[in-house]
This record gives structure tokens, C-alpha cells and sequence, in this order.
């Protein structure tokens, strides 16, 4: 292979490589600034503050108290047979693109090498 096709491939490899790391930043960045995280963790605060108030009024009435009934969150499970495909799909995917990356940096380290 001639030294101006090795460069071609490295250059366009990181291109690519560098627009991932844009895109990946922008939308970390974006869920960052519009408070995504926050936002999850206000609702377990709010959780927690309701299961608090509920444990107290069970308190105050003498009810038969159970931890564990407010432990208990109370979202409803989503999963069945198609978001159970999507992420076994998505987990393949992403096992192969991990190996292929690392593949791929070994092969240009031993382009860069020669």
C-alpha cells in the first residue's frame, strides 16, 4: 500500500472518529443543559417524600406497618417480548461495533507503524 493511500484511509478514519465524538458530545451536553439528570433525580425525591408522608399518616392511624411496603416503587413494569428483542439487538450491536473499533485501532496502529 502507498504512503498516500495509508494517509487517506487514517485522515477519513478520523474524520469519522472525531464527528462520533462531536455528536456524542453534543448530546451528552444537551441532556446535561436541559436537566435530564435532575430531573430523574427529582423524581426519587419525590418518591421518597411521599412514601415519608404515607409512612407517617399509617403511623398516626395505627396501622399494621411493613417496610417494605414503602420501599416499593410503585412504576409499572414495561418490558415484554419486543423491548426484550430491541435490547438483546441493541446489546449485539454494540458488543460488534466495540470489537470493531478495537480492530480497527489495531490495524491503524500497525499502518502507522510500517
Amino acid at each position: 500500500m502507498k504512503p498516500e493511500e495509508k494517509i487517506k484511509i487514517i485522515t477519513k478514519f478520523l474524520k469519522i472518529f472525531f464527528w462520533v465524538l462531536f455528536i456524542s458530545f453534543c448530546a451528552l451536553y444537551i441532556s446535561q443543559a436541559t436537566g435530564y439528570y435532575e430531573y430523574e433525580l427529582h423524581k426519587k425525591v419525590i418518591f421518597t417524600e411521599e412514601q415519608i408522608k404515607k409512612f407517617e399518616n399509617d403511623v398516626k392511624n395505627g396501622a399494621n406497618i411493613d417496610i417494605n411496603d414503602y420501599l416499593k416503587n410503585q412504576n409499572k413494569y414495561y418490558q415484554n417480548n419486543t423491548s426484550k428483542l430491541g435490547l438483546n439487538i441493541s446489546n449485539f450491536i454494540g458488543k460488534n461495533v466495540k470489537n470493531g473499533i478495537k480492530k480497527t485501532f489495531e490495524a491503524l496502529s500497525k499502518l502507522i507503524e510500517e
